[in-house]
């Protein structure tokens, strides 16, 4: 019988099957990976047990032999296990083990490496009035991005028979590397850097791409900017920007398009609310009546009170910026009284006809000052 309990390491049955023993790495190792418990030498002991379990019984071969008690596991642990000790090296086991941690840490299985390069994103500035920004709009948009060759659908090779198996990787566009670390042996993996990751060497380019995989296209494409957008805001089109370089399967980058919006000579934006100045005649100011007010979806007519006073803010409740999502802002409408000029002389008369017969009760803010005025320089 072996000495070492893999089974129990792994808090598993000897009957478990390959899955469950896999689900109980999977479990264990996120549980005492060293970047979840930094300094903690217990986490990091029981880590490196674990992960030489499971490169014994995650094997089915080895596993075979660790049952029937021909797998020397004697040279393992100390100073970390030896991947390519104890009786020969599998790669299946490990290639569960690099897929494992792929997804606890956010990468991708190394079995689709080769799958999952991504082009490059387009920036592209998109121009917009205010009232483009505000309502929403189309936009046509024309531009230039690498599209896979149409000649050799985008290897870069002249034929496939212009291609070989790389030497270095095997044609699986990967390497590992050994590490010696304070946890003993890592393996790491990566990209070969000899065919980019791609498995193949091209051995003569292809002539309509030069080798590239891709070439420049004119694109031009209709979309739908959202009512509500802001200046500076971006919007993401997926899978319209670049596609991948020489070789590498994959998906095409974003384009993403950047709003810029043309200021307004009568609103000013503060998220999703508007404001604007209402020029008020004078006399409307003083009798009371109709004035317009600009809004997004239109102009509206708004009955002010007599003796409206200059510099009045109205806020209208809902009349502002309205989303594609649904929120709306509020109008906010500042009454400005402008004083006539350039009366004739008839109208001067009327004028001061007027004033004369107007009291000064009439103007009650003219009142309180001058009350205030005749207090601070009352004489004892």
């Amino acid at each position: 019988m072996p000495s070492k309990d893999y089974y129990k390491v792994l808090g598993v049955e000897k009957s478990a099957t390959q899955d469950q023993i896999k689900s109980a790495y999977r479990k264990l190792a996120k549980q005492y990976h060293p970047d979840l418990h930094p300094g903690d030498e217990v986490a990091a002991e029981k880590f490196k047990e674990v992960n030489e379990a499971y490169s014994v019984v995650g094997d089915e071969e080895k596993r075979a032999r660790y049952d029937r008690g021909e797998y020397d596991t004697s040279g393992m642990g100390g100073g970390g296990f030896n991947p390519f000790g104890g009786g020969g090296f599998s790669a299946s086991g490990f290639d569960d083990i690099f897929d494992i941690f792929s997804d606890m840490f956010g990468g991708g299985s190394r079995r689709s490496a080769q799958q999952s390069a991504v082009g490059e994103d387009i920036n592209h500035r998109v121009t917009l009035t205010f009232m483009e920004s505000v309502l929403g709009c189309k936009k046509t948009i024309n531009f230039s991005r690498l599209e896979k060759c149409s000649t050799c659908n985008g290897t870069g090779a002249k034929s496939e028979a212009h291609t070989k198996v790389c030497d270095k990787c095997g044609g699986s566009g990967q390497v590992r590397r050994v590490v010696n670390s304070l946890f003993g042996q890592q393996i790491s993996i990566g990209a070969c850097d000899k065919c980019g990751g791609t498995g193949r060497i091209v051995t003569e380019h292809c002539k309509t791409c030069g080798g590239r995989g891709v070439q420049s296209k004119n694109k031009v494409i209709t979309v739908t900017i959202p009512a509500g957008v802001e200046n500076g805001s971006v919007l993401q089109l997926s899978g319209e920007g670049h596609a991948p370089r020489s070789g590498k399967n994959g998906r095409n980058g974003n384009l993403l398009l950047v709003i810029s919006v043309q200021p307004s000579k009568l609103f000013k934006r503060e998220n999703n609310d508007l404001f604007v100045e209402v020029p008020v005649a004078y006399s409307t100011a003083v009798l009371g009546g109709e004035v317009e007010i600009p809004a997004p979806n239109g102009v509206f007519v708004h009955k002010i009170a007599e003796g409206t006073p200059n510099g009045e803010t109205l806020r209208f409740r809902g009349r502002g910026v309205q989303t594609s999502r649904g929120y709306a802002g509020d109008l906010y409408a500042t009454l400005k009284v402008e004083v006539p000029r350039g009366i004739s002389r008839s109208q001067r008369k009327a004028l001061e006809e007027f004033e004369r017969e107007m009291s000064v009760r009439s103007y009650p803010k003219k009142k309180d000052y001058l009350d205030e005025i005749a207090k601070l320089y009352k004489k004892d």
